[in-house]
């Protein structure tokens, strides 16, 4: 069946606490600098605890003493204590942001993984523009989290309990009036942070609907300008653009609101410790520069109090972008090797198609009862109306789909109990809408054999008639093709893409109309060099011209998805049927008045 579309955008397909365990598996690999770092903060943190007592005496037993020499003692230790925190800060700082981009990296390391892997169901399915917004934006999105110091923040949980440890030995009357507006504090927190993950999670949506307006315009820029669409097209990245602003509007309002009231809380705890406080030491409970103290202590205290409420904000934008991600990879796939796979070895190129039918959707079939045998070294032409099944058959090969019904053997092995990879790896596929990549004309030879020296280039560009134009361009070979291959003309793209599968040297050869924007003088050319090229390998053509295919050793007719006729050309054209018809309809001749050729 046809892979229903899923929209990865703004489904929660997990709970935070399933996406953050998920995330975590990912720090879990770097649990030696990860431990190496909590151990430099909370470190950090301890001495961090030290400036309040020395405050405390040096106010109630140096400076009331008016002993300078002890207090000069106090502050040329805390100078030590700074520079050693500095130390741990600095070795806490690099392990920690070092791990973070590498968990990115491997994030959308196994993500593009999955991408690649994925059959031709999923990306029929998905949305382009959603697929490189996971990659893109989502990425980014938890790259800006981790780089917010996602992990400092979480080691910082620890240094602020350790923190409260300490201010309740200190002075505990004091921790409870500065606690008593925590709990405010964590709920402001939690709500906001509640509000912004759902809106953050817009956002990505958001960038995600701008970022397919730009690949369909772009993609389809000259049917967008033959039908004079550029209006219509500004109309709708518009939209989807002023959409993405709404949702980061709403997100900064929220954001707006929570700091103010997270300060202003902060700033009333420290008001109710000096009230509180300064009775107590009116009455003589309390020594000034134990309030002093204090009062540094509840700074230091509120620093990754403070800061955790700030990452929260970025965790949310995180946590968004890492459920999006996370339900991307967790789309299954369709195509995956049997258990018990094995390689194709050394392959003869005997192919057979048995009892094969297929249907995308599950109820309308497009291929029914295919019985077909393609013996190594034949060449295998297939015929038919737009529509009859003759994509979706040579598609089977490649293995891009898995039958309904029926099985595809190579060799005698069936297709699916062999390695996908070393399937495809004999097997080139030239198809009628050629794809060539940014780069030279050299480089998208070279994609059918990364390895191939120049020489082999050079040789796979002649067989395919394509050596003629790259010596005319001024740079040849190092010639930029431009995305898609812009630069070159149609028939000039096939001729690479032709090169490119020679170059292969398969097993198993596929031609989808791969000269179908060659001129007629060139098409000649070209079908005069496959017959090297054809030589002792099996392939399988599809060509709508049937002059191109008057040689196939087996030329077989499909109609609606049967197989309707077989045979050689001389003797499809000798009995009436759907191939005569065919030949005469395009060569404007009878059907009764055609021949065999002699």
């Amino acid at each position: 069946m046809r892979m229903p579309y899923v929209d990865t955008s703004n489904l929660s397909g997990r709970n935070v606490a399933g996406t953050l365990r998920r995330f975590m598996g990912y720090v879990a690999s770097h649990r030696r600098p990860v431990s190496l770092g909590a151990a430099a903060l909370v470190a950090a943190a301890l001495i961090n605890a030290a400036p309040p007592w020395a405050m405390k005496i040096a106010v109630d037993d140096f400076v009331a003493q008016s002993d300078a020499a002890g207090a000069i003692r106090i502050a040329g230790a805390l100078v030590l204590a700074y520079l050693l925190r500095a130390v741990l800060g600095y070795v806490n700082f690099y392990l920690f942001a070092r791990t973070s981009q590498t968990i990115v990296y491997e994030v959308a390391r196994d993500m593009f993984a999955r991408l690649v892997r994925h059959s031709m169901r999923f990306f029929e399915s998905q949305r382009t523009g959603e697929t490189v917004s996971h990659l893109t934006a989502d990425v980014n999105a938890l790259q800006q989290a981790m780089q917010g110091q996602v992990l400092t923040a979480g080691a910082g949980l620890v240094t602020m309990l350790l923190y409260l440890a300490v201010m309740f030995t200190f002075e505990w009357r004091l921790t409870l009036v500065a606690l008593s507006v925590v709990p405010l504090m964590v709920l402001v927190s939690l709500v906001t942070g509640r509000m912004l993950r759902v809106r953050y999670r817009r956002v990505q949506e958001s960038i995600a609907n701008i970022n397919t307006a730009i690949e369909e315009n772009v993609s389809g820029v000259r049917v967008s300008r033959a039908f004079a669409r550029e209006d219509a097209d500004m109309r709708r990245f518009q939209t989807e653009n002023r959409a993405n602003l709404q949702a980061n509007l709403q997100t900064t309002m929220i954001e707006s609101i929570a700091h103010p009231v997270i300060e202003g809380l902060s700033a009333l705890s420290v008001a109710g410790l000096l009230a509180y406080g300064g009775w107590q030491i009116t009455l003589g409970e309390m020594s000034p520069g134990t309030l002093i103290g204090f009062l540094v202590f509840l700074q230091i205290f509120h620093q990754p109090l403070t800061e955790l409420v700030r990452v929260n904000y970025v965790v949310q934008s995180g946590l968004a972008a890492a459920d999006r991600i996370f339900n991307f990879l967790d789309i299954p796939r369709d195509i995956v090797d049997a258990p018990d796979a094995v390689e194709l070895r050394a392959p003869r190129g005997r192919v057979e198609f048995q009892d094969l039918s297929f249907s995308y959707d599950g109820h309308t079939f497009v291929l029914q009862d295919i019985q077909l045998i393609a013996e190594p070294g034949q060449t295998v032409a297939l015929v038919g109306a737009t529509g009859s099944g003759k994509t979706t058959l040579v598609s089977l090969l490649a293995r891009f789909y898995d039958p309904v019904r029926g099985r595809i053997l190579i060799d005698g092995h069936d297709l699916r109990r062999l390695r996908l990879g070393s399937v495809r790896s004999r097997l080139a596929f030239v198809p009628q809408e050629t794809m060539l990549f940014s780069g030279t004309i050299a480089d998208n030879i070279r994609y059918g054999d990364p390895e191939a020296s120049d020489e082999a280039v050079a040789r796979a560009a002649a067989l395919a008639r394509a050596d003629e134009f790259v010596a005319r361009l001024a740079s040849g070979y190092e010639t930029i093709v431009g995305d898609g291959g812009f630069r070159l003309s149609r028939g000039q793209q096939q001729r690479i893409a032709l090169a490119r599968a020679i170059l292969a040297d398969p097993a198993v050869l596929v031609l989808d109309e791969a000269t179908s924007d060659i001129d007629t003088e060139s098409e000649f050319e070209i079908q005069q060099a496959l017959v090297d090229v054809l030589r002792g390998r099996t392939s399988f053509v599809i060509a709508h011209r049937l002059s191109t295919i008057r040689s196939a050793d087996l030329i077989v007719v499909l109609d609606e998805g049967r197989i309707v006729q077989r045979g050689a050309h001389d003797d499809l054209i000798a009995r009436p049927g759907p191939y005569r018809n065919l030949h005469a309809a395009q060569f404007d001749t009878p059907a009764d008045e055609q021949r065999p050729s002699t």
